[in-house]
Parts: C-alpha cells; structure tokens; sequence
C-alpha cells in the first residue's frame, strides 16, 4: 500500500511541477496582455503576474506537508494526505482551466469579435477528428432534387 502512495505522490509532484510552470506563465501572460488604452500598468499583489506567483509559492509547502501526512502511516493522517493533495492537484487543474479561459476571453476581446470560442481556441472538432483520421462531417444540405419515390408517385397519376 506504501508504494502506491509513494509513486502517486511523485506523479502529482511531476505533473503539478509541470503544472505550476504553465500556470506561472499564463499568469505572465495575462499580465502583459494589453487592456484598452492604458499607459502604465500599476502592479500589485493583485496582479496576475504575482498572484499567480504566490499561489504557487503557498501550493508547494502545502504538497510537501500533504506528502509528508502519508509517512506516520496512521489511518487518520494517511487520509487527510490525500485529500490534501487530492485537493491540491484539483486547485491546480481548476486554476488551469481558468487562466486558460481567462487569456481566451482577452484573446478574442482584442480580435474584435465580441465572443470567444467555446471550446477554446487550440481544440477544434474538426482538427480532433482528423487527428484520429476520421471523416469531418458538415451539416446535412438537404437536396433541391426530387426524391424517386416523389417522381414515380407523380407520374402514376
């Protein structure tokens, strides 16, 4: 039971390294996008760029006192570590999600088109079918012909 918890603490620990890294550079990224006609940007705590940065800097002592709730091997404190990172890594994903969404919005905002995309502007269904080879299918055009059963009919009477 030990090695499972072991090797799932290292993998939350490599993808919330990973993780972190995307969500500080989005943070970055939000921060320097553009907004109206600004000259100077006051910078705060409250800005993305650093926010973002402290949020990661309270994450980590957080995950290592999690990982380290895992070691007593009590029942109590085995199950608070993992709610704990549990926890952690779903903060982590949702923070994702949501700067993602954030920098889409801005995107699309400073195209001009009043609304972004709603599945985001890297995932299309058409690219994802044709990643997977499969047809893309438009919608269904219905035909100005007459069908056979119309012609017949018509011409019976």
């Amino acid at each position: 039971m030990h090695e499972i918890l072991f090797f799932g603490v290292i993998f939350g620990g490599i993808f919330s390294l990973f993780s972190s890294l995307i969500l500080v550079h989005m943070g970055m990224l939000i921060d320097r996008f553009p907004v109206g006609d600004e000259e100077k940007r006051e910078r705060s705590i409250w800005s993305p760029r650093e926010f973002t940065r402290y949020a990661v800097m309270i994450y980590w002592p957080m995950y290592f006192a999690g990982a380290a709730m895992l070691v007593p091997g009590t029942r109590i404190m085995t199950v608070a570590g993992i709610a704990t990172l549990f926890g952690l890594i779903l903060f982590l994903i949702t923070a994702l999600i949501f700067s993602g969404a954030t920098y889409n919005l801005m995107r699309a905002q400073g195209k001009g088109s009043g609304s972004p995309m709603a599945t985001g502007s890297m995932i299309r269904p058409e690219s994802i079918l044709r990643a997977f080879r499969l047809p893309v299918q438009g919608r269904k055009i219905p035909s100005s012909r007459v069908s056979q059963a119309a012609r017949t009919a018509a011409a019976e009477e």
